[in-house]
């Protein structure tokens, strides 16, 4: 049976079985701007589609943690489901490890990032001062990040999005550019490793935390949302891989706090210096 701690099971169903393709995301855009209703979130559409949700009030002084992942997959075949209004045809199956995973037989699931969303929303859940940010058309140039609405963000301290592959990996540069540097990594996220089995940093190419870094110089993360085969015809999640990372960014929030951690080589103020930090990520995780 499946059990877990942190993410609701119909919010988990419901968001997995919703189709969605790149540039038509409206069957999840609706979701979720009636999820936000639900629950009381504060929340927004902007003219590209971009959905945004804030949750609870902040003290003098404080900022929001933000939490972000995108609505697009490259799942063609969902096309006729968005199309039919007709939800995905999920398969749940048990593994020898005790996890379970979650696919659709024939055609890509999309957990790349409908996993990510299911995480996001799963956080904003279950902290009391939250943003949220889901984004479209990602899979094809970042259009929805790339467009977004910056003055939303001048009360976020930090961004956490959920659009890295597996359980166990997460970003410490997007398209070239660090999201943190050494001693954000040490202080904060370190630890992840052994409480959560965060072990894989990696550089990942061109996504919505990319812009975001460099647009608003915050730290940005880049977290493992618990999908596998990504981009293919085989692709599925492991729920509780999703769950261990909600668990582990609450965990970062009360780690974080509700502060701001602006970062110093943002392009904006970027220093004619080399660039230490990233020769020590790639010498200490051998890239």
């Amino acid at each position: 049976m499946l059990e877990l701690s942190n993410i609701n099971k119909e919010l988990l169903y419901k968001v997995l079985a919703t189709p969605s393709f790149s540039e038509k995301e409206l069957r999840l855009q609706e979701f979720l701007m009636e999820y936000a209703s639900q629950k009381d979130y504060e929340c927004s559409i902007d003219d590209k589609g971009n959905i945004y949700m804030a949750k609870g009030k902040l003290s003098d002084g404080c900022f929001y943690p933000c939490v972000t992942a995108h609505m697009d997959t490259v799942q063609d075949s969902q096309v006729v489901f968005i199309d039919k209004d007709e939800h995905l045809p999920l398969i749940t199956e048990s593994r020898e490890d005790g996890k379970h995973i979650i696919y659709t037989e024939g055609f890509g699931l999309g957990g790349d990032d409908k996993a990510g969303i299911v995480i996001a929303l799963s956080i904003m859940d279950n902290t009391p001062i939250c943003k949220a940010v889901f984004f479209v058309e990602e899979e094809i140039g970042c259009r929805g990040s790339s467009n977004c609405e910056l003055p939303w963000f001048k009360d976020a301290g930090y961004i956490m999005a959920f659009d890295s592959p597996e359980g166990n990996c997460a970003s410490w540069s997007c398209n070239g550019e660090r999201l943190f540097d050494r001693s954000f990594y040490e202080t904060h996220l370190e630890v992840l490793g052994e409480k959560f089995g965060l072990t894989k940093f990696v550089a990942h190419p061109y996504t919505d935390a990319y812009i975001l870094r460099m647009d608003t110089c915050l730290a940005c993360m880049n977290f493992g949302a618990g999908y596998y085969l990504y981009h293919t015809l085989n692709e599925y999640v492991v729920p509780e891989e999703m769950d261990n990372a909600t668990a582990m960014g609450l965990y970062l929030i009360d780690r974080l706090g509700y502060k701001e951690y602006v970062l110093p080589f943002c392009p904006r103020y970027r220093l004619n210096e080399e660039d230490k930090d990233s020769e020590w990520f790639r010498n200490k995780f051998k890239q």
